[in-house]
């Protein structure tokens, strides 16, 4: 890169994270004004908005928006935004006598849905910080910077289209309209299934501020939850099964809603048959382990099942029970959680399609090994796929478990604890999954 290359990137960096920052400052205030009506402590949140504005507008007059070309200029935009959101989301919760680096872990937790907390008892914290939280999952579920192409269609920002299909579907590319349109047609997807959601809860007997809360956070797949007790709160089968809808609903393809509004062909997809298959199959099977060994009613032991499958497959991390004793559930969501739900979804994890292309190109190996003529060619929603796209699933898979590797090695070496604690505590947040496998405290 040019120098007079490498300052333009700079300065349009600079505006991009302004624009946002000053997007951040306003939201700010809609927890100010909760926690004024409540009765609680709302200048932390005044403070955080006029810090965050502040510094948005310098960014935004040393900065100056320029078409970018090159893939790289997008990565460093999305990564330099995330960071400054970060930073600046954890304002607030730092003014709410926290330390920095523990506000800085709940803000970075709220905007990547993981769903970790630093607090021992949320019950304690005031609406203002439990609505924070919510709104830092509603915006991270969708993706901050696709919020911001929507929302700023001033952005001159050239080649997102490749970098937008390849997040909202990895495998297949269809005719849809420009970036823009699919960017709005999706946040209008999303925004609406979240309202759906906090309607339901709602008439399900939730509060309107627990629902609003619980809402985001669904269809977020974050698990930021009011209670310490997530949604075993309520002991209510009712909102349970509406929380399961909700959470599956998020970790469908967003693609696919679109599709389905634009009437572009039969949506079929292959990873939302397997994800489903997935979920069910799992959900059974954890509920017949727990009727041959917990003693529990059926009804109870299904609930149990189902709810604590959903949650950690689409990493939501809402729980409903304790079932972390329970080896081999245990242990078997440990993995589920690495799965993950559909590509272009708000769920994280390794993700549905990959795992299908990952076994078919495995599965294709050994035939080709038994009889040299078999057919080597692998399909994914009856296409065939080419070498560098099998290739760039098994680059995926290899830098995911490298990952995890060595951060579990050097987890267990910062906090000297044993290594079912080292490896869930990085697989809880790898996955942004949540909850682990053993307690972790700051």
């Amino acid at each position: 890169m040019e120098n007079s290359q490498i300052l333009q990137l700079l300065r349009s960096i600079a505006f991009i994270i302004g624009a946002f920052l000053i997007l951040f400052g306003l939201i700010m205030l809609i927890p100010a004004i909760t926690n004024k009506y409540c009765g609680y402590e709302w200048e932390n949140f005044l403070a955080g908005f006029a810090i965050t504005c502040s510094f948005g507008v310098v960014f935004t007059l040393l900065g100056k928006l320029n078409k970018l070309h090159s893939t790289s200029a997008i990565f460093a935009i999305t990564g330099c935004t995330w960071i400054a959101s970060s930073i600046f989301a954890a304002i607030p919760f730092y003014l709410n006598n926290q330390s920095y680096s523990d506000a800085l872990f709940e803000a970075v937790s709220g905007i990547t849905t993981t769903g970790a907390t630093i607090f021992n008892n949320i019950e304690e914290q005031s609406p203002g910080i439990l609505l924070w939280r919510a709104i830092l999952h509603c915006i991270g579920g969708l993706g901050i910077i696709t919020i911001g192409i929507a929302v700023f269609p001033l952005f001159k920002v050239i080649s997102l289209n490749n970098l937008l299909y390849s997040e909202y579907s990895d495998a297949i590319k269809k005719r849809l309209p420009n970036t823009r349109t699919v960017v709005i047609y999706i946040t209008g997807i999303y925004y609406s299934l979240t309202l759906l959601c906090v309607f339901f809860y709602y008439l399900a007997g939730m509060s309107l501020f627990d629902a609003i809360c619980h809402g985001m956070s669904t269809v977020a797949t974050g698990g930021f939850s009011n209670y310490n007790d997530s949604i075993g709160h309520y002991n209510s089968p009712t909102l349970e099964v509406i929380t399961i809808i909700f959470m599956i609903l998020g970790s469908l393809p967003f693609l696919s809603y679109l599709k389905i509004i634009r009437k572009l062909d039969i949506c079929y997809d292959e990873q939302v048959y397997y994800f489903i298959m997935v979920v069910t199959i799992s959900s059974l099977l954890t509920c017949f382990w727990l009727y041959q060994n917990v003693d529990l009613e059926v009804p109870l032991l299904f609930r149990y099942s189902t709810f604590t499958i959903t949650s950690l497959i689409t990493s939501t991390g809402y729980s409903i029970c304790n079932y972390i004793n329970w080896s081999f559930v245990s242990v078997f969501a440990f993995f589920l959680t690495f799965i993950g739900g559909c590509s272009g979804s708000t769920s994280s994890g390794i993700k549905i399609f990959r795992m299908i292309i990952f076994l078919r190109s495995i599965r294709n190996y050994f035939r080709t090994i038994i009889n040299p003529e078999a057919e080597n060619k692998v399909k994914f929603n009856d296409k065939t796929l080419e070498d560098n796209e099998i290739s760039s699933v098994f680059i995926f898979f290899a830098i995911y478990i490298l990952t995890f590797t060595v951060s579990s090695i050097v987890m267990s070496y910062l906090i000297n604890t044993d290594p079912i604690t080292s490896i869930s505590s990085v697989s809880a947040t790898l996955t942004n999954s949540g909850p682990g496998l053993a307690l972790l405290h700051s």
